[in-house]
């Protein structure tokens, strides 16, 4: 029993003090309770105390051993004991109410702080990443302010606010280090302290000013930077200055200097060559042309450039007229280069027509692509008359073929006619009907000699025999005799102190006569010739075909049919004719004589207004030389004659004649055997006096390697060449070549004792 009251007073004890700690706890619990829940919580803790009490009071009891007050005690301890029960029942209600009102106000605040952490978080990221913005931003602009370009930032009182050290490497000692620096210090220029000022500009009220600027180096080279200004604002927005950018544009500078020079360069190249150059873009409008392609067309540059090419560039078919595309499309489409067709004509803006040769390339970039075309053409008409010239003197040439090979065999079939007729006149007696007949025949002879000498002049070689003449005198003579019974009239219009020419007198006058009556049969029902001559000057490049220098230019004008446009390319071509009868010799025969004296011969005609035939013969220096008349008397003489010649009847004729004037004569059929028989004469001391030579012995020594064998035997041996036609210049230059005097087949016995009779004249004198 004791250990059981012992142990009911320890229990109680453990009780009271657990009570104790559990009153101590409340009263700190009551400061942070709810403070509609404290009067309630310290009613709890009172309730404690009365516990603790109660606990204290039965211990005391125990230990005193009153058992009523025992009993007491504990049945008061177990009612409040039940009173706390409920107490705490009712208080655990309302607490767990008031938390669970707490709680769905501390959940909606809970709420209201979540949301309003999270949009304080949002705004917290936005204002971070503005932040790592205005950074980064703040980064950028240092990085570009500290960039190679030089920035200045200067305030409208022209002092530095601040500037990069790229700007301050550019202008060094400038006072980068300290203390106020002003922009007109920094940089001095043309425009500092002027209205050009930017500055002043931007604060007069423009957004931007943009300059040149000129920086020469210690060494003397030059740096060229554009200078670009804007407006400077705060954050107000007022202006407070300008920033500036230099953009170093030297190399840009020296690649346009370098351009500019190229281009002018290419525009004086353009304008110096001789061909016209234009270039059309890919529509064929015109981008450029120079001077030559000006000149050509008839269109200014400045009225050209914009036009297409169509419109400027106008050519046609010389056969068809029809109207050519021009090649700038075919250009584009094969990207290659096109060559116009032949007889291309370019009809100038004024109608002016001109052959041309062109070739059209294409523009390309560097990457290959093309960009436009570009033209070349030139102005081929004075070619293209030189190569007309050129065929004429072809068929010539080839006409002279056939001249040359009947030349020689027929002229002395006519030598020996016409020394027959000769001999017979003198046999038959001066007044006789005989020598009537034979001097008609004779004159039959000597117009066929005027036939064979036309066919001689297409041949090759044949030079003319010149001399000085009058042309004035031959062009009168010649028309008069031309005329004699015609119905058409003539007028000179000869200028004064005309000059001479050096001239075959018989083939100029030949050439005037063919073109007087060609003027008389293009007026049938009569009409007037103009014979024009006066002396003129060339200019290189006036006539095509001649070099410049002093000419006499003779015009014949008439008022005929005149020559149809297609037929003037053909006129001077042989065997052309557009008459019945005509042989188409007239014209060829002018043309040859006049190209071999060194001349030539224009003609403009307009049908149904009339035709002007111009010739221009090279003027001499020399006057005229006094003429000798011949004289139809025959000379008599004596000597001994050798006369080399190939024909039998060349021989006999000319030995007749010679034995009738008086000579002792011998033959040789070549030159060996000239040379023989020369020799034999001299060693026998009976010399021959006089050498006939021929000139021309097929399948023989000729004359020309015949004089060169005498002259080594005899360097006094008097020769005379003798031919009807050769291609060797000898016949005109027979003194160059060692002969005495020169005697042309067919001859006459009157023609033999002149050439005699003045080689006998010259010896004695």
């Amino acid at each position: 029993m004791v250990i059981l009251h012992y142990l009911s007073i320890s229990l109680v004890c453990i009780g009271a003090l657990t009570m104790a700690i559990a009153i101590w706890t409340s009263l700190k619990i009551n400061k942070t309770v709810a403070p509609e829940l404290r009067g309630k919580w310290s009613l709890v803790t009172r309730f404690m105390g009365f516990f603790l009490v109660g606990y204290c009071a039965f211990i005391v009891i125990k230990l005193t051993g009153v058992d009523y007050f025992l009993e007491l005690i504990t049945t008061l301890i177990f009612l409040c004991g039940a009173l706390f029960v409920l107490l705490i029942i009712n208080l655990s209600r309302e607490t767990i109410d008031q938390l669970d009102r707490n709680r769905t106000v501390i959940a909606s605040v809970n709420e209201n702080l979540r949301a309003t952490t999270l949009d304080l978080a949002e705004k917290i990221e936005e204002r971070i990443q503005t932040e790592e913005e205005l950074r980064q931003s703040k980064t950028i602009i240092e990085n570009i302010f500290n960039s190679s370009i030089p920035i200045c930032i200067t305030s409208i009182n022209y002092e530095i606010i601040r500037a990069n050290d790229a700007y301050y490497a550019l202008f060094k000692g400038t006072g980068a280090g300290g203390g106020k620096r002003f922009c007109y210090d920094s940089r001095p220029g043309a425009a500092c302290h002027t209205e050009d000022c930017p500055i002043k500009q931007i604060v007069a009220g423009k957004d931007q000013v943009v300059d040149d600027y000129l920086k020469i180096d210690e060494s003397g080279k030059k740096n060229y930077f554009i200078i670009t200004s804007k407006p400077f604002r705060n954050a107000a927005n007022e202006l407070i200055g300008i920033v500036e950018s230099f953009q170093n544009i030297t190399l840009r500078k020296i690649a346009e200097d370098s351009l500019a020079m190229e281009k002018e360069r290419l525009a004086i190249t353009l304008q110096s060559i001789g061909d016209g150059v234009i270039t059309t873009d890919l529509n064929g409008d015109i981008q450029l042309l120079n001077r030559v392609a000006e000149d050509l067309t008839g269109w200014s540059y400045n009225e050209a450039v914009g036009q297409p090419l169509e419109e400027v560039f106008h050519i046609v078919n010389y056969a068809t007229r029809k109207r050519l595309e021009n090649p700038v499309s075919e250009v584009i489409a094969s990207g290659q280069t096109v060559n116009i067709i032949p007889g291309t004509v370019l009809i100038a803006r004024d109608g002016w027509e001109r052959f041309i040769a062109d070739s059209a390339a294409p523009i390309f970039s560097s990457k290959s692509k093309i960009l436009g075309v570009v033209l070349v053409f030139r102005d081929i008409s004075e070619k293209r008359k030189m190569e007309s010239e050129i065929t004429k003197l072809d068929k010539l040439k080839s006409i002279g073929l056939l001249a040359g090979g009947i030349a020689h065999d027929f002229n002395n079939l006519l030598a020996a006619i016409l020394g027959n007729i000769s001999l017979a006149r003198i046999t038959a007696g001066s007044g006789s009907a005989v020598d009537e007949r034979l001097v008609k025949a004779e004159k039959a002879v000597m117009k066929a000699k005027g036939l064979t000498q036309q066919l001689l002049t297409f041949a090759k070689g044949g030079a003319p025999v010149k001399k000085i003449i009058s042309i004035e005198k031959l062009l009168r003579e010649s028309v008069i005799f031309a005329l004699r019974g015609s119905n058409t009239k003539y007028q000179f219009e000869i200028k004064p102190n005309l000059r001479s020419v050096e001239a075959d007198g018989g083939q100029i006058s030949q050439a005037v006569n063919n073109l007087i009556i060609n003027a008389d049969q293009a007026m049938p029902t009569g009409g007037t010739i103009t014979i024009a001559a006066e002396n003129c000057t060339l200019r290189p490049h006036n006539i095509v075909s001649l070099p410049p220098g002093d000419y006499v230019k003779v015009a014949i004008r008439d008022k005929g049919v005149g020559i149809a446009e297609k037929h003037l390319p053909l006129i001077f071509d042989p065997y052309f004719t557009t008459k019945e009868a005509g042989s188409g010799l007239g014209l060829a025969t002018v043309y040859s004589i006049v190209n071999r004296h060194g001349g030539a011969i224009e003609v403009s005609s307009q049908e149904n207004i009339g035709t002007t035939f111009t010739m221009y013969l090279p003027a001499s220096a020399q006057q005229t030389a006094s003429e000798k008349h011949a004289h139809k008397a025959i000379h008599k003489g004596s000597g001994n004659i050798l006369v080399m010649d190939d024909d039998q009847d060349v021989c006999e004729v000319a030995g007749m004649m010679l034995t009738e004037l008086g000579y002792a004569v011998a033959f040789a059929r070549d030159g060996q055997e000239a040379v023989r028989l020369y020799q034999e004469a001299m060693k026998d001391r009976h010399p021959f006096d006089y050498v006939i030579l021929d000139l021309t012995v097929p399948g023989g020594m000729g004359g020309e390697e015949t004089i060169k064998e005498l002259r080594k035997i005899d360097p006094e041996v008097k020769a005379i060449v003798s031919s009807g036609y050769s291609s060797s210049p000898i016949m005109a230059n027979f003194r160059e070549y060692g002969f005495t005097a020169v005697a042309v087949k067919p001859y006459n016995i009157v023609e033999l004792s002149r050439i005699f009779h003045e080689i006998s004249k010259r010896a004695k004198g």
